[in-house]
């Protein structure tokens, strides 16, 4: 764990602190800051969303909503994408009983929500839909993670909403709206073209891939395994490619681009990948790498 005690914080562009974890929940506590807002990480050496710092994660977790979003039999488990999607929207009471409401616009009741983020076990919230779309747009909120708004009957995967489609978060970008070039200032990790050869094992079996770009976050590459799936771990080795020496690295799928009609195991297919153990110096290498004129 980082010797790190005392965080300078960025909120609208303007830097605070610096300040202890305690000092950072309590502003949090008192809406002084979100769980949006930046600190600077120097393990890292790049800021951070509150949400995403591990020293934080336990007791940020603990500031619930005071109507939790309710679980379908106890459990968060994907529905079909038409029951978040339909004009009806349902009024969540305190118990977790909903009753039918008045028809709305789905598009505007999605934008105007207040929505909840369920990251494993650990629920976050409320928050605006831009501020969802931007937890997207960083990884820190993934496809594969759970979402809730008032009027749905329960907890839905992010990649199953129609808010948080590539369709949905293109026209977001489209608009003049000053408060989204906020949301889509910058790329977490810069990314470039990178060619390379891939072998892929989750314990279980290898497999080849095909590197396409890398960053020093991670890296999107096409698997000849049509069964990975978001949040799946597995343990990358890559040979040299474009100048990069061969390393290895340990990941969590992102994000799958799913093609209609795969039936065979071994097609391939475009997946994202993000870096959970990786060596320093490959860390950096990779850093500077990245930081070449042909970004993707």
């Amino acid at each position: 764990m980082s010797g790190q005690t005392h965080f300078y914080v960025a909120k609208n562009g303007e830097q605070q602190g610096p300040f202890g974890l305690v000092e950072i929940v309590n502003k949090v506590k008192a809406n002084e800051l979100a769980l949006t807002d930046y600190l600077y990480d120097e393990v890292k050496a790049d800021w951070v969303m509150l949400i995403e710092y591990a020293a934080l994660a336990d007791q940020l977790k603990n500031i619930k909503p005071s109507a939790p979003p309710p679980k379908a039999g106890g459990q968060a488990t994907p529905q079909s994408p038409t029951s978040a999607s339909s004009g009806t929207s349902a009024q969540v009471q305190a118990g977790g009983d909903s009753t039918s409401g008045p028809e709305v616009n789905a598009e505007a009741s999605d934008a105007n929500a207040e929505w909840y983020v369920l990251k494993g076990e650990n629920k976050f919230g409320p928050f605006a839909y831009t501020d969802v779309v931007k937890m997207l747009q960083q990884r820190v909120v993934f496809e594969f993670d759970f979402a809730w708004r008032p009027g749905m009957d329960t907890w839905m995967r992010v990649a199953d909403l129609d808010p948080f489609s590539n369709e949905s978060i293109q026209k977001l970008k489209q608009t003049l709206m000053p408060e989204i070039q906020e949301v889509f200032f910058r790329r977490r990790h810069r990314r470039v073209n990178f060619n390379s050869t891939i072998l892929i094992h989750d314990n279980h079996s290898v497999w080849k891939g095909q590197g396409v770009e890398i960053s020093s976050g991670g890296a999107g590459l096409v698997m000849e395994n049509s069964e990975v799936t978001p949040g799946q771990v597995l343990y990358l080795h890559f040979k040299p490619g474009d100048g990069v020496p061969p390393f290895n690295a340990i990941c969590e799928v992102v994000s799958k681009k799913h093609v209609e009609g795969v039936k065979d195991k071994k097609a391939p297919v475009m997946y994202g990948v993000r870096f959970t153990n990786l060596n320093p110096s490959t860390q950096k290498f990779i850093t500077e790498y990245s930081k070449r004129s042909d970004a993707a």
